[in-house]
């Protein structure tokens, strides 16, 4: 099974939610695209589907802020984690 990866960026001054290529958006703010963003994937999740979202900030790593749980798959977001 696939995981469907919600990653919110931040490009030409808005924010931005990006799924296989397809753009939602634009958000005026970080936390109204995390927002809009962990809402569709905890929806796929509660349909049975593995999903996660990243966030992709300016001159920062990349990191998980949601994944939906399921065992043995948060291992992967814990070794992703900057400790």
């Amino acid at each position: 099974m696939t995981t469907a990866i919600f990653i919110v960026i931040f490009a030409r001054k808005k924010w931005w939610i990006d799924l296989n290529g397809h753009t939602q958006g634009p958000f005026l703010s970080k936390d109204s695209a995390l927002a809009e963003a962990t809402k569709h994937a905890k929806d796929l999740a509660r349909a049975g589907h593995r999903s996660e979202v990243q966030l992709s900030e300016p001159g920062e790593r990349s990191h998980i802020v949601y994944q939906s749980a399921e065992q043995g798959f948060l291992g992967r977001a814990a070794a992703l984690v900057d400790h």
